[in-house]
């Protein structure tokens, strides 16, 4: 039999329930402050896609395949051609992904197993505190030191290559903003991004894995390249193409040393631009029809964008499953 009289065990009862309504209420305020929030936020990113869809939709409408093919860009009536501004979009971005995977991926395995414990901190908080740099002091540096250099000794050393003609233009014809210059700068740019992301996937590689392989006599070197890397490509691939959303979508640093010529050709040594760093320049001056088409480039590459984040993103989470069955 319980000792405790019954007047208490209401009374407790009673105040049970009564914090339960009381939490019940403030979770409820709180659920609708959220859900509010979420409805707002959703609502002014519907409206964002939706203006400049519907202030692109004449282009889309009546010159969709003069946009994507088109060579020149006509102004002020129009139709305009982007198909400058997508080739050089995909050159840069390309190349630049060439160079942030090849020193990223090093730097993420060096940063993981090679460098000494008390250093691993320092570099990869150096390699991360690039992303800080605003792009225009990228674009700074790639105009005023970077450039001059490129001119005066890599772009004749670049000539002498077999079929440097078909590559990177005619020798004699270098000049100090270009394609490949815009290439370099925005693979310093996407570094820590693609480092970051792949520093994180390589880390997560069970231990166990290792330590078996160790075991069985692999070396380092072995390990890394036969158990850590194969283990990790879901979540590597997924890392490239988020770096590869944030080249495309760059826009300061390559309006200022692409070049700005809306010419579609793929010669690296000459100047160009990209689908960002051509809105950037052109949209203040734009009227008219131009709007409407500089509107739809913004679409397009909000697509690429859109579409690189997602496969990203899947591949993130296939790897955390693929880890997680291991």
């Amino acid at each position: 039999m319980s000792l405790v009289p019954a007047e208490l065990v209401v009374q407790d009862e009673r105040e049970a329930v009564a914090e339960y309504n009381s939490a019940t209420v403030e979770r409820s305020w709180y659920h609708y402050v959220l859900l509010a929030g979420a409805i707002l936020f959703a609502a002014v990113s519907v409206g964002f896609v939706g203006t400049i869809f519907w202030s692109s939709l004449p282009t889309w409408l009546h010159h969709a395949g003069t946009l994507l093919g088109g060579k020149g860009w006509v102004s002020p009536a129009g139709p305009f051609g982007g198909l400058a501004m997508i080739a050089g979009t995909l050159e840069t971005s390309l190349i630049a992904l060439v160079l942030a995977v090849i020193i990223g991926l090093g730097t993420s395995v060096a940063i993981v197993y090679l460098i000494p414990k008390r250093l691993r901190n320092v570099v990869a908080t150096l390699v991360e505190l690039l992303a800080a740099v605003p792009s225009i002091v990228y674009g700074l540096w790639g105009l005023l030191i970077l450039a001059p250099w490129m001119e005066s000794t890599v772009n004749p050393w670049l000539n002498k290559w077999p079929f440097a003609t078909a590559i990177f233009g005619s020798p004699g014809k270098e000049f100090g903003t270009s394609l490949l210059l815009a290439s370099i700068v925005l693979g310093i740019m996407i570094l820590p991004t693609f480092v970051a992301i792949s520093r994180e996937v390589i880390a997560v590689v069970p231990q166990d894995l290792i330590e078996a392989s160790l075991s069985l006599g692999a070396t380092r070197w072995q390990v890394i390249r036969g158990v850590v890397l194969p283990t990790a490509k879901i979540g590597l691939f997924g890392a490239t193409f988020l770096a590869l959303a944030r080249a495309t979508g760059e826009t300061v640093a390559v309006a200022l040393v692409a070049g700005g010529v809306a010419n579609a050709q793929f010669h690296l040594l000459y100047p160009g631009t990209s689908i960002a760093a051509w809105i950037a320049l052109t949209f203040g001056e734009a009227q008219g029809n131009e709007i409407a088409a500089l509107m739809a480039l913004g679409v397009l590459l909000m697509l690429l964008n859109f579409g690189f984040s997602l496969v990203s993103r899947w591949m993130v989470r296939r790897q955390r499953l693929v880890l997680e069955r291991v």
